[in-house]
């Protein structure tokens, strides 16, 4: 699995909690951070047969608050070209996310979850919401503690936002 982080405007160090505890479930075989301040360069390396993803294996974007809105030029240019392309979008506070790609949100609450949505949470390929809410870095920094709804396929129950993450990527 190739993956493509894009965290938002915070402390390294929640950045690297999320993915100490990714790292527990999934293991990519290509992982790539791209900060928020580097986002803007990042569209020709997208596409760099050397050090970009490969245009032929999927690549699965995860991005965090302001990185969701630098992640989702990144998602249509790679479906644009052909790509076969994932987001799944924390806690992007309104951004409208729309495409041909398969798109996952998720929120610190059920409030954001409700309110933020276009289009709708039924037509988004999956969701999750914290329930109880949580403090919006604390889902960056510790999505194997934070609980709530998540929606995968149809499929409504209680989980993890870790969990929800993994069976997310794996599928």
């Amino acid at each position: 699995m190739q993956l493509l982080i894009c965290p938002g405007y915070h402390a390294p160090e929640l950045t690297g909690s999320f993915l100490r505890c990714l790292k527990r479930q999934v293991s990519p075989t290509r992982l790539w951070v791209v900060p928020i301040w580097q986002s803007w360069g990042a569209l020709p390396w997208l596409f760099h047969p050397r050090q970009g993803p490969k245009q032929d294996q999927p690549l699965q974007i995860i991005a965090f608050s302001a990185g969701v809105v630098a992640a989702y030029p990144l998602a249509l240019a790679w479906h644009h070209r052909g790509g076969h392309v994932r987001l799944l979008a924390l806690d992007g506070w309104g951004m409208p996310l729309m495409g041909g790609f398969s798109i996952c949100r998720m929120s610190h609450d059920r409030w954001t979850h409700s309110t933020t949505y276009l289009p709708s949470p039924g037509e988004s390929q999956g969701y999750f919401y914290a329930e109880p809410a949580v403090d919006h870095l604390f889902m960056w920094q510790a999505p194997h503690a934070t609980i709530g709804t998540g929606a995968i396929n149809g499929a409504i129950r209680k989980m993890t936002a870790l969990d929800f993450i993994a069976t997310v990527l794996a599928s």
